[in-house]
C-alpha cells in the first residue's frame, strides 16, 4: 500500500515537472490565496494588540472622572467642577478605591535657548506616572515637599525634551512655560509613543497641581480625576461608589449628573469586539482566495485531463480500474495543493513581517491561523480536484483510445 502510494506521488510529480508553466501558475493562484489568509490573520492580532497596548499605556486600573454638563447648563441648573473638596471626599470615604488623582490641564508655549514648542501642561500629584504605568529613563517624579511648597520643578515628555534640547542632558536646565513660569527640570519620561487616535503620548510636561493652580488655576477646577481601585476586579464597585459620592456633594438628586465616569477598560472591550468583527472579515476575503485559487486547480486540471484523454485510454486498456485513474489525478491535485500552500506560507509570513516592520506593530505569527490556511487550501485542493479526477476515472476506455 505504502509503495503504490508512493508511486502514485512519484507520478503526480512528475506530470507538474512535465508542464513548469501550467503547474507554476496553478500553485502561484493558491500561494497568494494561503498568503493573503496568514496576512490577513496577522495583520487583524497585529493591529488589536497594537491599540490595547496603546490603551495600556494610558491606564488601565484607572477609572476616570470629567466634567460633564450635559442638559443641566440648558436646563439652568446648577453645575460644579471638581474641586479639591471632591478629592478629599473621595479619599475619605470611598472604601474601593486605593489613591484618587487630580488632574489639571493647559495649552502652553514653552520655551528653551530660544526655541518654542507649544503643548499641553498637566498639574498632577507624584503617583500620576506610576497610576498610568509609566517610567522616567532619566532623574525622578516631584515629590510632595514640592507640591506643598509650589516647586518650579518639572519633568519632560521625550517629544518636548528632543525638540529643545535635541540630544543634550535636559535634566537641571531651566524651560520657560507660558512666558511666565520658569521650572528646572528634574525628570524624563521614557518614550510611549502614539495613542490610537493620532496623539503624541510623549508631547507633555508634568508639574505639581499646587504649581499649576498659582498660574493658570481658574473657577473651572480639575480638567479630570483619576480613580486607582484597590484592584482590577473592583472596578464595577468603584464606579458607582464614585458616582454616589459625587452625585451628593453635587447635590444632584435628577440622575442627570454634571460629571461622567468612565474606565479605559470599557474602551479596550470595544476595541477587542470591532478587532475581532475585522479580523473575521478579513479571513473572509482571504478564504474567497482560496476559493479562487481551487477553481484555478479545477481549471487546470481539466484541461490536463482533455490533453491526457489518450493517456487514460491505454491506463484503462492495460488494465488500470476507475478507482486507480481516480486516484492519480487526485494525487496530482493534492501535490499542487500542498507545494502552493507551503509557498504560501513562506510568502504569508514574509508580508506579515515586513508590514508589523512598517507600520510599528507586533509581529505576530499565528499558528492556529497558518493551520487554519493550510488546512482550507487542502480541502479546497481536494475538492475542487475532485471534478476533474471523476470525469477523468469515468471515460471509455474506446473512446479514449480514439481521441485525437
Amino acid at each position: 500500500m505504502k509503495k503504490i502510494r508512493f508511486e502514485e506521488v512519484s507520478a503526480a510529480a512528475q506530470i507538474l515537472v512535465r508542464y513548469p508553466g501550467r503547474s507554476a501558475l496553478t500553485m502561484l493562484g493558491l500561494a497568494i490565496g494561503v498568503a493573503a489568509f496568514i496576512a490577513m490573520v496577522s495583520f487583524g492580532e497585529g493591529a488589536r494588540r497594537s491599540v490595547i497596548a496603546q490603551f495600556e499605556m494610558l491606564g488601565t486600573n484607572l477609572l476616570v472622572v470629567s466634567p460633564f454638563s450635559g442638559q443641566r447648563e440648558a436646563l439652568n441648573k446648577a453645575v460644579q467642577p471638581l474641586t479639591d473638596s471632591d478629592v478629599q471626599s473621595l479619599r475619605r470615604e470611598a472604601t474601593t478605591l486605593r489613591d484618587v488623582i487630580p488632574v489639571a490641564r493647559s495649552d502652553q508655549d514653552v520655551s528653551h535657548d530660544g526655541l518654542h514648542h507649544w503643548l499641553r501642561i498637566t498639574g498632577t500629584l507624584p503617583g500620576y506616572p506610576d497610576l498610568h504605568s509609566w517610567t522616567l529613563v532619566g532623574g525622578g517624579m516631584f515629590d510632595l515637599t514640592d507640591v506643598a511648597q509650589r516647586a518650579k520643578v518639572c519633568v519632560l515628555g521625550a517629544t518636548p525634551a528632543r525638540i529643545l534640547f535635541g540630544d543634550a542632558d535636559p535634566l537641571g536646565q531651566t524651560v520657560t512655560v507660558g512666558g511666565v513660569f520658569p521650572c528646572r527640570v528634574v525628570g524624563l519620561l521614557a518614550t510611549k509613543g502614539y495613542s490610537a487616535g493620532g496623539d503624541d503620548l510623549d508631547d507633555l510636561i508634568i508639574i505639581p497641581v499646587t504649581t499649576f493652580d498659582a498660574y493658570w488655576g481658574s473657577a473651572a477646577g480639575y480638567s479630570r480625576l483619576e480613580l486607582e481601585p484597590l484592584r482590577p476586579s473592583l472596578m464595577p464597585a468603584a464606579e458607582r461608589e464614585a458616582s454616589e459620592i459625587l452625585a451628593r456633594l453635587h447635590r444632584i438628586d435628577d440622575g442627570d449628573d454634571d460629571f461622567k465616569v468612565t474606565s479605559p477598560i470599557e474602551v479596550i472591550r470595544a476595541v477587542e469586539r470591532t478587532s475581532s468583527i475585522l479580523s473575521d472579515l478579513l479571513r473572509g476575503i482571504a478564504a474567497v482566495s482560496l476559493l479562487v485559487g481551487g477553481i484555478g486547480i479545477m481549471n487546470i486540471q481539466l484541461v490536463s485531463v482533455a490533453e491526457r484523454t489518450r493517456e487514460i485510454g491505454v491506463r484503462a486498456a492495460i488494465g488500470a480500474s476507475p478507482t486507480q485513474i481516480l486516484s492519480q489525478f487526485l494525487w496530482e491535485a493534492l501535490v499542487l495543493t500542498v507545494v502552493g500552500a507551503a509557498a504560501g506560507v513562506g510568502l504569508g509570513l514574509t508580508i506579515a513581517s515586513i508590514t508589523a516592520e512598517v507600520m510599528q506593530w507586533p509581529r505576530v505569527i499565528s499558528g492556529p491561523g497558518i493551520a487554519g490556511g493550510v488546512a482550507f487550501a487542502l480541502g479546497v485542493g481536494i475538492v475542487f480536484g475532485f471534478l476533474p479526477a471523476r470525469r477523468a476515472a469515468a471515460m471509455d476506455p474506446i473512446e479514449a483510445l480514439r481521441h485525437e
